[in-house]
């Protein structure tokens, strides 16, 4: 599945944290309000780092991190997908995330280069699992009326249409 250096690399991590495979992955998520599950189908040989947020490196000073990297390999190169489970997303949270996806992508870079697998910054990707979309939401007719009057404000317009793209910039590293 990998080379021999990148297996021997991988034997230097701890196994309760780092998994490979290439066939399916379950992502939980467990906190007080409540836990989510995500499975992802793969394709292709993947590296899951597992509890990132937990275990990130503490020489960068962006210490917020997101909850999943995986590594995967297609068509000769690597890429890395971020994973971020929340409940909800609102305005605040989407903000988190994208902070958490900054230490994300420094610490992937990090572990990258341990492995000895290059990471192009265009092969980035960043998911949000959720089961509430707060942003979008107009179920409320009370926050109907209040999500109208926040909408005025162009910062709200700003954040909305960033969380409604299919692609986000992140300025990480002087790129985008």
């Amino acid at each position: 599945m990998f080379s021999a250096e990148l297996r021997e690399r991988l034997k230097l991590l701890d196994e309760h944290l780092v998994y490979c495979n290439d066939h399916q992955f379950v992502l939980k998520e467990k906190k007080a309000e409540g836990e989510a599950e995500l499975i992802l189908e793969l394709h292709n040989p993947s590296i899951l780092f597992n509890r990132l947020e937990n275990k990130k490196l503490r020489y960068f000073k962006n210490q917020k991190c997101a909850d999943y990297l995986l590594y995967n390999y297609r068509e000769n190169n690597w890429e890395m997908h971020i994973f971020e489970l929340k409940r909800s997303i609102g305005l605040s949270q989407w903000e988190q995330i994208k902070e958490q996806a900054k230490g994300a992508i420094q610490n992937g870079m990090a572990i990258a280069g341990f492995l000895g697998i290059e990471i192009s910054l265009d092969r980035v990707y960043l998911y949000s699992a959720y089961r509430n979309d707060k942003i979008n939401d107009f179920a409320n007719p009370g926050k109907q009326r209040y999500q109208m009057y926040k909408k005025a404000s162009p910062e709200y317009k700003e954040k909305e249409c960033d969380w409604n793209k299919q692609l986000i910039e992140l300025d990480f590293l002087g790129k985008r």
